[in-house]
């Protein structure tokens, strides 16, 4: 037997509520489902782990952080080197100094 729990949250009327569920899990058993045995809802995190018979301080910490968005990850900057032909660097001088004089 196993537990699993799950955190969401959703914004109604302004105020932020927290949807928390406590499952418990027999995978020795095969084609059960999971079964809900704790289900809370409040505007106040804590408040809804309790309700759900969450009581475990690191598993409230462990859900709370998955209900946080993630920092966004900034792609580097890739640089694409070009090599121009020499013909080209030429004509390209050429048509320079025909357009300065």
């Amino acid at each position: 037997m196993e537990y699993l729990y799950t955190a969401n949250k959703k914004i109604i009327q302004g105020a932020t509520y927290y949807f928390v569920k406590k499952l418990m899990v027999l995978p020795e058993i095969k084609g059960v489902p999971e079964i809900v045995i704790g289900y809370g809802m409040h505007i106040d995190f804590e408040k809804a782990c309790s309700i759900a018979g969450i009581h475990d301080t690191a598993t409230r910490q462990l859900l709370l952080l998955d209900l946080e968005p993630a920092p966004p990850v900034e792609k580097p900057l890739v640089k694409h080197h070009v090599q121009i032909p020499a013909s080209v660097n030429r004509e390209l001088i050429e048509l320079a100094t025909e357009a300065l004089n």
